[in-house]
């Protein structure tokens, strides 16, 4: 009996001496959520993590704690994600443990997340070139024209027909022009977020949508008695459009928004704008990768939509999160904070 405790002891030194030296942050709980052990980097990572037998909730990074404690209501094996935390990037890995409980391994990712982001101004750098050389080329070639034209008796109708194709490019210079302002606009520029009737906006964009000639039906389910939640409420219509417009892009045949009551990553109390539609869905692969700043080939947008809905949503304190399955059908869940006061950018 005697060696067995020995060797447990020793086993249980050799355990701590590893998970003081790893680089990754390492907190164990049990099934209830109470912590069983966590590594100095973990507590240097999270701010402090609550003692041995404490409840994981009291750690002093609230939206780590949520995510863990929902873990434990699911049966899911394991789970992966990021947050936000004092200006550092951090990625968490939960793993199930095989007698109840759960695992959580933190990496600071921080140079790596501004390196993914330097490359990707850098390809959309050259994105962006590209859509500009689009428009530029049909302007050169109606300048041209009108120069090797100028004299003839039918100028003013060549004219006409040309000056009306090169304000239809200048305009395309224009959206890509402003598309990229939007998303690379400091947060300082913005007014501050201001409590707003989520609903009533969703209601008005919904309802504006439904004057058109799309065959597509627009559904709105809006719960009642919605507290108000923080946006702004330009960026907000300009968010539901984008949403909508991709929904139609997709061949979607019914759209249909909902609001309601939910929570944020962190159980905060928020309303919740669900943008559902049943068009082509997006492949899984591509998914992950959906926010990222990128320019299509399509020539009726720049393809900044979707990097641009995060910057604002995540600029008023929101939260946004998308759902697709090819050939089913996608969702848009955009969280907002609920609250009655302003929020700063």
């Amino acid at each position: 009996l005697g060696a067995s405790r020995a060797a447990l002891e020793e086993a249980q030194r050799r355990t701590d001496a590893v998970l003081r030296t790893v680089a990754s942050g390492v907190v164990a709980v049990d099934e209830r959520g109470a912590v069983i052990l966590a590594n100095p980097r973990a507590e240097q990572l999270l701010g402090g993590v609550p003692p041995a037998g404490a409840a994981v909730a009291g750690m002093a990074a609230p939206a780590v704690a949520a995510r863990l404690a929902r873990f434990l209501s699911t049966s899911q094996d394991a789970d992966g994600f990021e947050v936000e935390r004092e200006g550092r990037t951090l990625r968490g890995q939960l793993t199930r443990l095989t007698r109840g409980g759960a695992v959580l391994t933190l990496d600071d990712v921080t140079e790596l997340a501004r390196a993914q982001r330097v490359l990707a101004w850098g390809e959309m750098a050259r994105q962006v070139a590209h859509e500009i050389k689009n428009p530029l080329t049909p302007i050169r070639l109606g300048v041209q024209h009108l120069r090797r034209a100028h004299g003839r008796a039918d100028f003013s109708t060549i004219l006409e027909q040309n000056a009306s194709r090169i304000l239809t490019e200048i305009d395309r210079l224009d959206e890509i022009a402003r598309a990229f302002s939007r998303y690379g606009g400091a947060p300082t520029e913005r007014v501050p977020a201001e409590p707003t009737d989520i609903a009533s906006v969703v209601r008005d964009v919904v309802a504006l949508e439904t004057l058109g000639e799309s065959q597509v039906r627009w559904d709105l389910d809006a719960e009642p008695d919605l507290p108000p939640a923080l946006a702004r409420g330009d960026e907000l219509r300009e968010v539901l459009l984008n949403l909508f417009e991709n929904a139609r892009l997709a061949d979607a045949r019914v759209v249909r928004a909902t609001v309601r009551r939910g929570a944020t990553s962190d159980d905060t109390a928020a309303v919740v704008v669900d943008v559902a539609d049943d068009g082509s869905g997006i492949a899984a692969d591509v998914l992950p990768r959906i926010f990222e700043p990128h320019f299509s080939t399509r020539t009726s947008g720049s393809g900044l939509g979707l990097a641009i809905t995060r910057r604002l949503v995540e600029s008023w304190g929101g939260e946004v999160t998308i759902e697709s399955e090819l050939g089913r059908g996608t969702t848009v869940r955009v969280t907002l904070r609920a609250g009655d006061r302003r929020r700063e950018p």
